[in-house]
């Protein structure tokens, strides 16, 4: 199959550029197998080159009562290639459980292997980062714009946490790729 679409292109080549000089139309015409294919090529480069970097996102902290609300901005878009989920990590001292965490999640998140996904953000993670304390781990849908809110225990200070937004990018044919942004709490 990919033989013969070859072969369809390089025929339409050069019948183009024997009528380039005759027939301008039916020149065009059968360049236009040629275009096609190297605008695809094109297209396919441009969203392969482009990453987002932690720099690309803006991060917006407050509390209101017991409740934290952050908000994110991309500043650039999103790459081609991003995964459907973000993650968002919580480190909390004593292995306390952060509660109430609100957020928009994949749709289809349930049908993904959800566990793999984690531990593939844990295992990333856990090379980054050496605390003992175990990571909590939630995901988030990967938009523009999005809002998470979440409770801290009780006894807990803000400034103990460490939390950071992990983005996931999945090119075709390609293992998983992570960048983390430590999210600062007041």
């Amino acid at each position: 199959m990919f033989l013969i679409i070859i072969f369809i292109i390089i025929g339409c080549t050069y019948g183009g550029i024997r009528f380039l000089k005759r027939k301008r139309v039916v020149s065009i015409f059968l360049f236009s197998p040629l275009l096609a294919v190297i605008s695809f090529i094109g297209y396919f480069i441009y969203h392969t080159l482009y990453h987002t970097t932690p720099d690309s996102l803006q991060l917006t902290v407050h509390k209101e009562n017991e409740a934290y609300f952050v908000g994110g901005v991309w500043k650039d878009r999103l790459d081609a290639y991003r995964f459907p989920a973000d993650f968002l990590v919580f480190y909390v001292p004593n292995n306390e459980k952060v509660s109430n965490v609100k957020r928009n999640r994949v749709k289809s998140y349930n049908e993904m292997d959800g566990e793999f996904l984690e531990k593939e953000v844990q295992n990333w993670f856990g090379q980054k980062t050496h605390l003992e304390w175990e990571p909590q781990i939630f995901d988030l849908h990967t938009n523009s714009e999005f809002e998470f809110t979440f409770d801290l225990p009780g006894n807990v200070k803000p400034s103990d946490v460490e939390l950071y937004y992990i983005h996931t990018r999945e090119e075709p044919m390609e293992a998983l790729e992570f960048w983390s942004k430590k999210i600062e709490l007041k």
